[in-house]
C-alpha cells in the first residue's frame, strides 16, 4: 500500500510539472512556477522519508516510536498528503490555463531607474531595524555562548524580520539593474545590500532569509535571462552546496540551544551524515504523529487556526494573549517542554482543522491562488517581478509551516520589499485613473 501511494504522489507531481511546461512554454518557466518549489518540497517529504522510515524504523521522531506507529500510519499520511498535492494541482493548473489563454507574449522588464542616495538610505534602516532585534536578543553575547536562543526568541521581532526584507529587496532590485546592464553603482548597492543581509540573518540564528534570497534572484535571473546548459548545472551544483551549508547551519542552530557557539561547531562535525536531513523531513514524522490521534484522542480544530490568520499579523508585543501559533501547538502534543515549533504541513494542518475534504478544498483554493500569482511574473513592471519573487519564495513555507504565521511573515516580507523597490527606483502599477490623477497633481 504505501509503494502504491509514493507512485500516485510521483505520478502526481510528473503530470502536474509537464502539463505547467506546455501551457507555459518551456523549463525556463517551469523552473520561475511555483510547481517547481512545490516538487522540491512534496518529493523529499512525502516520498523520501516515509521509503527511508519503511527500512529503517528507527530513525523515526520520539513521538512516533512511542505511539508505536506502522507501515499503514505511513500510507495514510502519504496518502493524505497526495490528495491535497493532486487538488493543489488541480487549481493551480485552472487558474493558469485562465491566465496564459488571455495572451502568450512575454514583455521585457521596464527600464529601472536606480536613484543615487535612497538605496543607501534604505540599506541603513533595514540594517538598523534587523541589528536593533539582533541587540534585543542579547547581541555578541548571545551569539557566542548562547546562539540557540537568537531564534528561538523572537517574539515580536517582526521589525528584524522587516529590516533583513529592506535589505534583501534593496539587494534584489540591484541585481535586476546589473542584468539590465547598469554599471557601478548597481553592483556596488548590491555588493553591499547582499552581504549585509546575509550576516544579519545568521546573525539571528536564522537561515530561511539566505535561502529565500537565492531562490528569489534565481527566479528574477530566470525572468530577465534564458540560461544555458552550463549555467543550469552550475546552479545546482551551488545549490546543492548552499543546501548542504544551510542544514549544517540547521544542526549547529539546535546544538546551540544548550551550549555555547563554539561547542555547538564541534558537535555539528561529529554528527553522522544521515542525521543532518532528519531536521527537515521531520516535518512528515510529526504529521504522521498527529493524523495518528486526530480525531481519536486530539479534537479537531474545526478551522480556528485558519480564523487566526489576520491575528497572526498583530506584533505579540500589542497583543500578549496572541493565540500560539499551529506549530507550537504541535510542539505542545508531542514534545511538552520545548518551545521552538513543529510544523505538520498544508495537508497536516487541514487535516487537522477539516479532515480529508478540508485537505481536498483548502489545498485547491491554495494551488488556485498561487497560479494566480504567475501572472505577476509575466507583467512588465519591475514592482510586479519583486512582489513575484517574494510569493515564489514563500511557497516552501506555505506548504509546510502554519499558514498563519507565513501569512503574516510573507506580509511582513512584502512590505519590505515593497518599500525597497519604491524607494530606491520605481513606483507600483497603478490603474489608469489613480495615474491620470496622480499626473494631475505632481
Amino acid at each position: 500500500m504505501l509503494a502504491a501511494m509514493i507512485c500516485l504522489l510521483l505520478l502526481t507531481v510528473a503530470i502536474v510539472a509537464v502539463a505547467t511546461g506546455r501551457l507555459i512554454s518551456g523549463w525556463r518557466w517551469l523552473l520561475a512556477s511555483p510547481v517547481a518549489v512545490a516538487a522540491a518540497t512534496w518529493l523529499p517529504l512525502f516520498a523520501l522519508r516515509p521509503i527511508e522510515l519503511y527500512f529503517y524504523p528507527g530513525e523515526a521522531i520520539t513521538p512516533m516510536i512511542q505511539l508505536g506507529y506502522d507501515t499503514g500510519d505511513l500510507s495514510r499520511t502519504v496518502a493524505i498528503a497526495g490528495v491535497g498535492c493532486a487538488t493543489w494541482s488541480i487549481g493551480f493548473l485552472a487558474v493558469l490555463a485562465s491566465l496564459r489563454s488571455r495572451g502568450a507574449t512575454v514583455p521585457s522588464i521596464e527600464p529601472l531607474d536606480l536613484k543615487r542616495r535612497a538605496p543607501w538610505v534604505v540599506i541603513g534602516l533595514g540594517a538598523m531595524l534587523a541589528g536593533a532585534l539582533f541587540m534585543r536578543q542579547g547581541g555578541p553575547s548571545a551569539l557566542i555562548h548562547s546562539a540557540g536562543t537568537l531564534h528561538t526568541n523572537q517574539g515580536s521581532g517582526f521589525y528584524g524580520q522587516l529590516g533583513i526584507w529592506m535589505l534583501m529587496g534593496t539587494a534584489l532590485y540591484a541585481f535586476t539593474a546589473v542584468l539590465q546592464g547598469q554599471g557601478r553603482g548597481a553592483k556596488l548597492v548590491l555588493l553591499v545590500s547582499a552581504p549585509l543581509a546575509v550576516a544579519l540573518t545568521l546573525a539571528l540564528g536564522s537561515r530561511g532569509f539566505v535561502a529565500f534570497g537565492v531562490l528569489a534572484a534565481a527566479v528574477i535571473y530566470l525572468r530577465m535571462r534564458s540560461p544555458s546548459a552550463r549555467a543550469v548545472a552550475a546552479t545546482i551544483a551551488v545549490a546543492i552546496l548552499l543546501a548542504a551549508a544551510l542544514e549544517f547551519v540547521a544542526i549547529v542552530r539546535t546544538n546551540a540551544a544548550a551550549t555555547d557557539l563554539k561547542t555547538a561547531v564541534t558537535r555539528t562535525f561529529q554528527t553522522p551524515l544521515p542525521a543532518f536531513q532528519t531536521a527537515d523531513l521531520s516535518v512528515f514524522d510529526d504529521f504522521v504523529a498527529m493524523q495518528t490521534v486526530v480525531p481519536s484522542s486530539i479534537s479537531r480544530l474545526d478551522g480556528s487556526s485558519l480564523l487566526q490568520i489576520p491575528a497572526a499579523l498583530a506584533p505579540r508585543a500589542l497583543w500578549p494573549a496572541k493565540p500560539e501559533p499551529l506549530d507550537n501547538m504541535v510542539t505542545a502534543y508531542l514534545y511538552p517542554g520545548q518551545v521552538a515549533g513543529s510544523p505538520i504541513t498544508m495537508q497536516g494542518e487541514l487535516f487537522w482543522n477539516f479532515g480529508l475534504a478540508g485537505v481536498a478544498i483548502g489545498s485547491l483554493l491554495i494551488g488556485a491562488l498561487m497560479g494566480w500569482s504567475m501572472a505577476l511574473l509575466f507583467r512588465r513592471e519591475v514592482f510586479s517581478l519583486m512582489v513575484y519573487a517574494v510569493l515564489y519564495v514563500s511557497v516552501f513555507a506555505l506548504l509546510t509551516r502554519a499558514l498563519g504565521t507565513m501569512t503574516a511573515n510573507t506580509f511582513i516580507a512584502l512590505v519590505g520589499v515593497g518599500i525597497a523597490t519604491v524607494s530606491i527606483g520605481t513606483t507600483p502599477p497603478l490603474p489608469g485613473a489613480v495615474k491620470r490623477f496622480r499626473s494631475r497633481i505632481t
